[in-house]
């Protein structure tokens, strides 16, 4: 999924408002732009609030399904989902580091147990 599409994405979509059905990604890999600059002059958009992606992450990912965060935050979880690891991310000699946090989608509780 990309908002671009001369990227040639199989999705051309804003990450804030996809067109997939809750629960139906095993997965998801976010990799937004990381200041208003670089969303205005890179996508053409309002910068992205790394909560409103990730809380589209969530509702578009199954229980137990992963989501990965490229940025250099750190953000809280998304509604849902805990904290499975965060880690660096060297992009080369020069660059500044990324972090790339991931989360996990809680798992439904049954009828008649406690979540």
């Amino acid at each position: 999924v990309d908002v671009r599409a001369d990227a040639l994405p199989d999705i051309v979509a804003d990450g804030r408002k996809l067109p997939l059905a809750s629960g139906s990604i095993a997965a998801v890999l976010l990799d937004p732009p990381y200041s208003a600059h670089y969303a205005r002059e890179l996508y053409g958009v309002d910068y992205p609030l790394p909560s409103h992606l990730l809380a589209e992450a969530a509702r578009v990912v199954r229980p137990g399904g992963r989501i990965g965060f490229v940025h250099y935050l750190v953000p809280n979880p998304p509604p849902c989902c805990h904290h499975v690891k965060t880690f660096g991310l060297s992009m080369g000699f020069g660059y500044p580091m990324r972090a790339v946090t991931v989360y996990e989608r809680e798992q439904e509780s049954l009828p008649g147990t406690a979540p």
